[in-house]
């Protein structure tokens, strides 16, 4: 332990400044890709989904406050209650073992430190919505039993508030749950435009949050640039909006009000996001996502999906995997249109094991908005989701 202790020492500067290097390479290859957001350009109602307690903050205290500066108050709506955390939920409760009156104690403590971050910037309790969905329940029950009771309860939301611009999180964003609010989102979207509730087709933009080692430097540097990862740079319009030093300073201090969250390794990475700036993506309507052979998100190989892809010709969809798949794995494409039920496509493993493909269903209209979305897991619970949602006449 000594030994592996003054190693530590030894090397943990020279991966700090490594830490650097790259985010100056990263720094170089991403600014010219960069285009300014403008608050006024966003509209006079703008609606914020937030897959966590905590997310509102990370990716948009910035813009709440560049927004009410304009007199626009968002409307923040906080799907999940982020009740599956059990690292946090043993730490901060001082529980072993986890029982139902814990989660429902910590997720009314994570609600309360939202409310109270968004008091710090400004915003009102009125204008935050939690829809209280289990994180715990919410993947396996919309792609495994196709409970379109999160589509719906996201549509009435955006249909009551009839927003110029949806803030979603990112479609190539690691956390699964992260994903399947993205897919759940444009599936509200397509919804409503397909039924014609919505006033007008809102500006759609996403939110980066989990993605291999993004944001780089971790840790709190707030003179640092948010930078898109150089991998998506062609995938998607970026958008950075400015923070001043005050703006940098009242997000801080608002990211500091989730003490459940200020936990080792956590703690650090909720740090990052207090930067010179906020990160904003409005993806190109693409048929594929890109290839992150390269990016490890689990030590199992056969659990990462690494793209997604479908062939509208052949009515089919490919899901590649980083490694070879394997038959005790879960494997899985859930596919919705407006108006038909959703369908759990049945897939089989490609004969060199490292895809999974689906056959579209017969009726399938490449004309209408659908939302794709590959899943894996293992005993009954979703490790990694991809959502690919063609959002063909739905912004952007």
């Amino acid at each position: 332990m000594f030994w592996f202790a003054l190693l530590g020492l030894v090397t943990l500067p020279g991966i700090h400044w490594a830490n650097f290097l790259l985010y100056q390479h990263q720094r170089y290859a991403a600014e010219p890709f960069l285009l300014p957001l403008l608050a006024p350009a966003l509209g006079g109602r703008v609606l914020i989904v937030a897959p966590h307690p905590d997310d509102e903050v990370l990716g948009c205290a910035g813009l709440i406050q560049h927004l009410l500066q304009h007199g626009v108050s968002p409307l923040v709506i906080v799907v999940t209650d982020g009740d599956g955390f059990n690292a946090a939920i043993r730490l901060k409760l001082r529980e072993v073992r986890i029982n139902p009156q814990d989660r429902v104690l910590f997720a009314t403590m994570r609600r309360t430190e939202t409310l109270s971050a968004l008091k710090l910037l400004g915003l009102p309790p009125s204008h935050v919505v939690f829809l209280g969905f289990s994180e715990r329940t919410l993947a396996e029950s919309w792609l495994l039993k196709g409970d379109s009771q999160p589509i719906q309860a996201l549509a009435e939301w955006m249909e009551g508030w009839q927003p110029t611009t949806v803030v979603l999180p990112s479609r190539y964003d690691d956390h699964p749950i992260h994903a399947v609010v993205c897919s759940l989102g444009w599936a509200a979207l397509a919804e409503l435009k397909e039924m014609h509730r919505l006033r007008q087709i809102p500006r759609v933009l996403e939110v980066l949050v989990h993605y291999g080692e993004f944001p780089r430097p971790q840790g709190l540097h707030p003179d640092c640039k948010l930078l898109p990862p150089t991998d998506l740079l062609l995938l998607a319009r970026w958008y950075a909006l400015p923070l001043s030093s005050f703006q940098r300073e009242r997000k801080w201090r608002a990211v500091q009000s989730y003490r459940t969250q200020q936990v080792p390794l956590t703690w650090r990475f909720l740090k990052s996001f207090v930067r010179a700036n906020e990160l904003f993506a409005e993806p190109f309507p693409l048929t594929s996502q890109p290839d992150r052979m390269g990016e490890l998100r689990s030590l199992l190989a056969g659990l990462d999906i690494v793209r997604v892809q479908v062939d509208t010709s052949s009515l089919t969809f490919t899901a590649k995997l980083r490694g070879k798949g394997n038959r005790r794995f879960l494997y899985g494409v859930r596919w919705w249109q407006p108006g038909q039920a959703p369908k759990l496509l049945p897939v089989t493993l490609s004969d060199d094991k490292r895809s999974i493909v689906a056959t579209l269903p017969p009726n399938f209209d490449p004309m209408r908005p659908t939302i794709l979305t590959a899943f894996t897991g293992f005993e009954g619970h979703i490790l990694d989701v991809a959502p690919l949602p063609l959002t063909k006449g739905v912004r952007p």
